[in-house]
């Protein structure tokens, strides 16, 4: 009995001095934090401070009813680095800047081309910016994308997030990218990343999102227009529902696509030469039409379905190849299947890559002609 009385009083001598080398965490209060909303991030007119830093914060109310309508403060700081930035931001305000909260990040069009590695290093290396930040271009600025207030938009959710969130609109114009993913992205070979372009429609007042722009190390980044990024997100299965317009024959209707599947594989013919082989698969129904319409003509209209796709599609992957950008990951997806000793070098596969043949395969299923009561 004496041994474990003994034990028990050395187990505590030895427990107090580690205690009390413990230290406590550090806490502050909430009302000393001022949660930041979005970031905006354009090229400034400074030479020796090239960086335009745009927030957008949250102005903390004690409930809805006091403040219905959404109000928001901005800070914007010109800075030769994004992080001096902040610091200069944070001497404007006696609370500190809470990022966690912040869910988008727009990037100015002239940065993309010149500092993109940059602002992607800032953005990766902060602790408290989420990875699942959704990532835009602003136009005709990232400031004035941020600091606009569209009519009808509610207190402490701006109406911008609807847009990304997929609880808002679904629309197949819209490009959802994420951080991890635009970072992913922009370091692997074989795949280019897209992102949205915000646009601000001041005499409406409203944003338009419905094109999008392809980046890729040492080139300009290319338009997406409201079409090819339609077909972008169809082929990517970004898009939930999609509507394709049919004019072929004289005919001329709608189609409402509600179930859809893309499938694409890289065969390698010859020494330096490749076919893109690529399959989509629709499902849907007429939503509407300029003509009557006959049931019994399912399979015709599916014929002409099939055929509008099929010129579409070729035109946009024409497209991309000719101008070497990958969107889809082509490049990706043949580095997946290939072994690495016997895997084209980056020049002999971008040479190949213009030269591709495609092969595009669709398979429509038109279910009814709609509804009509």
């Amino acid at each position: 009995m004496p041994n474990k009385q003994n034990k028990t009083k050395l187990f505590v001598l030895i427990l107090l001095p580690i205690i009390s080398l413990l230290t406590g965490c550090e806490f502050k209060d909430i009302d000393k934090n001022v949660f930041v909303s979005m970031i905006g991030i354009d090229k400034s007119d400074d030479e020796d401070k090239p960086y335009k830093l745009t927030l957008k914060l949250y102005v903390p109310t004690s409930s809805f009813k006091q403040s219905p309508k959404p109000e928001y403060s901005y800070i914007t700081q010109n800075g030769e680095t994004l992080s001096e930035a902040i610091r200069l931001m944070e001497s404007y305000s006696d609370k500190e800047l809470e990022f966690g909260h912040s869910k988008l990040i727009v990037i100015g069009e002239d940065l993309l081309e010149e500092k993109t590695n940059e602002i992607m290093d800032f953005l990766l290396r902060r602790p408290d910016i989420q990875m699942i930040s959704w990532v835009a271009v602003g136009r005709p600025s990232a400031e004035e994308v941020v600091k606009m207030v569209p009519q009808g938009e509610n207190a402490a959710y701006p109406a911008l997030f609807n847009y990304f969130d997929d609880i808002g609109t679904e629309s197949q114009f819209i490009v959802t990218t994420y951080l991890f993913d635009f970072r992913r992205r922009l370091k692997e070979e074989g795949i280019d990343p897209v992102l949205p372009i915000i646009e601000v429609k001041k005499k409406e007042s409203h944003f338009e999102v419905n094109k999008s722009l392809v980046l890729m190390d040492k080139k300009a980044p290319y338009e997406l227009s409201s079409l090819y990024t339609q077909t972008f997100n169809i082929l990517t299965l970004n898009a939930p529902v999609a509507d394709l317009v049919i004019n072929e024959e004289g005919q001329y209707f709608v189609a409402k696509i509600n179930s859809m599947d893309s499938r694409h594989k890289v065969n390698i013919k010859d020494t330096n030469k490749i076919e893109i082989e690529i399959e989509v698969s629709f499902a849907g129904y007429i939503s509407e039409s300029k003509n009557p319409l006959n049931p019994q003509d399912l399979t015709y209209y599916n014929q002409l379905l099939k055929q509008e796709a099929e010129e579409k599609y070729t035109e946009f992957f024409t497209e991309m190849i000719n101008t070497g950008y990958d969107p889809i990951g082509f490049g990706l997806e043949y580095k997946s299947r290939t072994l690495h000793n016997q895997r084209m070098s980056n020049e002999e596969w971008e040479e190949a890559y213009k030269n591709a043949e495609i092969k595009m395969t669709i398979n429509s299923e038109l279910k009814s002609t709609g509804a009509i009561q």
